[in-house]
């Protein structure tokens, strides 16, 4: 189905997300041979929080690629630093956002530590030199602007002239 309509294409995957949540629950109590008692369903809503973040993070990737071309050019290290940055930038603002509508329960928004921790996990960053109180500026720098359409296309390419300074002697330009 095509659509340039964000109201339907919300629907439709919301549609799909549902139907695959009530298959995979199903399998999922089959697997542990459990039936849903309230106190399970308390858990397993507590941890349906990481759903949005989760898919905030995804959508992110393939709207970068298609904002940011240039992105698909850069060594592996630079790509990586700039989208992966970005990517937590906006998944944190938007769940911050989502989390005073939608209440603290439902949506999951990691600790400036957590997502530092994720970075380190990449091999091509693996000798970032970034701490919590630098990925805190980066992000207090990206709320300023982030009512600005576009706005992330401005931010990714501060965050390439950043990469140095956070990632040195790795990848290139």
């Amino acid at each position: 189905m095509s659509t340039t309509d964000p109201g339907v294409l919300a629907r439709e995957l919301a549609e799909k997300l549902a139907k695959g949540l009530h298959v995979a629950l199903g399998r999922l109590l089959d697997f542990f041979d459990l039936r849903l008692t309230p106190e399970l369903a308390g858990k397993l809503r507590k941890a349906s929080a990481h759903v949005l973040h989760v898919v905030l993070h995804e959508l992110v990737h393939p709207l970068a690629e298609e904002a940011l071309p240039w992105l698909r050019e850069l060594p592996d290290a630079d790509r990586i630093f700039v989208e992966e940055l970005l990517a937590r930038m906006v998944e944190r603002a938007i769940s911050l956002e989502l989390r005073e509508l939608l209440g603290s329960e439902a949506v999951l928004v990691e600790s400036f530590e957590e997502q530092l921790a994720e970075l380190g996990g990449y091999e091509q960053l693996r000798g970032l030199k970034m701490d919590v109180e630098d990925l805190r500026l980066l992000f207090s720098a990206f709320l300023t602007h982030a009512d600005c359409p576009g706005w992330a296309r401005d931010f990714a390419i501060h965050l390439l002239e950043l990469k140095d300074r956070f990632l040195p002697g790795e990848g290139g330009r």
